[in-house]
Order: C-alpha cells, then structure tokens, then sequence
C-alpha cells in the first residue's frame, strides 16, 4: 500500500517568489504545506485554463499555497472533493504566471486494456492499461508525517497497471492521443488508481 504523495520535513517555510516569470506546466513538481514544518510533495497534473490546474485532492486543503521546487508560490488550492469521495483538486494560478495548458477529455469512457500513460516527480514516464475500468470507490491508505500519520481517503476511480510512487500522486494520465483523462491518485496492492476528470463537477473546469 502506498499513498502518492510524500510528506517532506521543511526546515523554514518555503520561499514566497513573484510568479511573474514562471511557466506552469503538467508533470512538474509541486510542493503544499500539510502543517508547519510538513509538506506535502506532488505532481500538478493538468493545466486546464491560464487560470486553473489540476492534482490530487489529498495532496493539499483548500487554501492551502501551492509552490514550486524553488519555492516559489504557483498558486493556491481553491477547491477540494476528497469530501465528496473525489481525489481531485483545483489549483487557482497566481497572477502573471503563465500556463502550458494541456488538451483535456472531460467525456472520455474507460476500456479494459486500453492504453494510458503518465509522467510523475518520482517514476517519470511510464505507460500501462487499464485492468478496470469500472468507476467504483476505492480506499487508498498511506502514511503521513504529520497526525495522524497513518491516513486513508476514498475516491471513485479506476484501476490500472501504471507504477507510480511517492511523491507521483496528481499526475495528469492520458490517453493514447495525449490527452488528460484522470488524475493520479496512489498506488495500491492491485497497481495504481485514476480518478476520471470526467467527474470533476463542471463549475470547478
């Protein structure tokens, strides 16, 4: 059982940076404060607008700041739906930082053995199939450090044979044509779990 995301020790609070001249792009390192001396280091998976981004809910809270591997702010968690059983969660960009924005399928359907392919902070690149398709909840469980150290989430997502490690948790998967079709939520004894973006409610694109 692994949790997607890692939890890193921070010796002072991450560096506040202008975001002026940062390019915002899917499969880049993020990193979100959990509590004062934690962060939670993850994967921003797709670029949806200049506006919005996209990873993993559990990576961060709402409100929460969002920085790069410098320490510079990208932006802020604006939404959350690990509440509704969703691994999703919408990053609002800060101003003047500009976006790579990545082709999204907000309809796209699920086959079993149907290629998809990610590229996370800790595994890089890497492609697999789809082993079920079924958009059912899933429990993940993972280990945090901070309380309560041992955590879980829940979420509707499907299963898959990608490998994906700490630190690859909202990563962009995409199908054949490149483009987003979920977001990844963790590795599990079964292989590693999707959540489809197709459930991301539409006021929240």
């Amino acid at each position: 059982m692994a949790l997607g995301a890692s939890a890193a020790m921070i010796a002072t609070p991450a560096v506040v940076a202008d975001a002026a001249a940062l390019t915002v792009r899917s499969g880049m390192a993020i990193s979100i404060d959990d509590t004062v001396v934690t962060s939670n280091s993850c994967t921003l998976g797709a670029v949806i607008s200049r506006t919005k981004a996209l990873t993993a809910g559990h990576c961060g809270d709402v409100g929460r700041p969002v920085f790069d591997r410098k320490g510079s702010r990208i932006g802020t968690i604006t939404a959350n739906r690990v509440a509704q059983r969703l691994d999703i969660a919408v990053i609002g960009l800060a101003p003047r930082t500009a976006a790579r924005i990545d082709p999204v399928d907000w309809n796209a359907k699920f086959d079993r053995g149907q290629l998809v392919w990610k590229s996370g902070i800790t595994t890089g690149y890497g492609t697999g199939k789809v082993t079920d398709p079924a958009e059912v909840l899933r429990t993940s469980h993972g280990f945090s450090l901070a309380p309560p150290f041992l955590t879980r989430h829940d979420s509707y997502s499907i299963q898959t044979s990608l490998r994906s490690e700490s630190g690859d948790s909202g990563a962009g998967v995409r199908d054949s044509r490149g483009r987003v079709v979920g977001i990844l939520s963790s590795a599990t004894l079964e292989g590693t779990v999707v959540v489809p973006v197709s459930r991301l409610p539409r006021a929240l694109r």
